[in-house]
């Protein structure tokens, strides 16, 4: 019996532990116009079905204004490990939902009035870093969403090889360059 609880013990923190976040970069085009934004956050968690990607409190910057849009995620996505990192792809519809930014009311985002919004999503993503591009068509505009960001903490060793050394530079230089 003491078994059986350590073994379930030890599942439920390694599903704790599938969850990273990312405080990342992002570069939003909308019908060739340009803005950009730092600490979005940006959160991966792996499941058995695959992983969930989710960018939360999403808004849309332009000349100092923002456009609260929402959250956008995915479930259950299948992912391709290879070259030291994780790629999942999506080219489907989702459903933005309400971002909970308490500078803004449930009315405020613009997300859950679109219904299905289609998206083709491409992330890249380590324990410590994470790339994603996000290109949603709507009627008469075209979005463009490029994100880059790390785990709040990146140093040391960060390829795991109980040792700090040029080896971690290396890894850092192909996250950086989806090597």
């Amino acid at each position: 019996m003491k078994k059986l609880f350590t073994l379930i013990a030890a599942a439920s923190c390694a599903m704790a532990m599938s969850a990273t976040s990312y405080m990342c970069h992002l570069k939003v085009t909308v019908n060739d116009v340009v803005s950009e934004q730092d600490q979005v956050l940006v959160e991966v968690n792996k499941n058995n079905g695959g992983y969930d990607l989710s960018l939360k409190n999403f808004c849309l910057e332009s000349d100092g204004n923002k456009l609260p849009v929402g959250n956008i995620a995915v479930s259950g996505v299948q992912g391709v490990n290879e070259y030291g990192y994780t790629t999942i792809t999506i080219n489907e519809p989702v459903i933005i939902t309400a971002g909970d930014d308490p500078s803004y009311t449930e009315a405020d985002w613009l997300g859950p009035m679109l219904g299905e919004v289609p998206i083709d999503l491409t992330s890249r993503f380590t324990d410590s870093a994470l790339s994603a591009n996000i290109d949603i068509e709507m009627p008469g505009m075209m979005i463009g969403v490029s994100i880059f960001g790390v785990t709040p903490v990146l140093q040391g060793d960060v390829n795991h090889d109980n040792a700090v050394n040029i080896s971690d530079i290396n890894t850092i230089i192909g996250i950086i360059l989806n090597n």
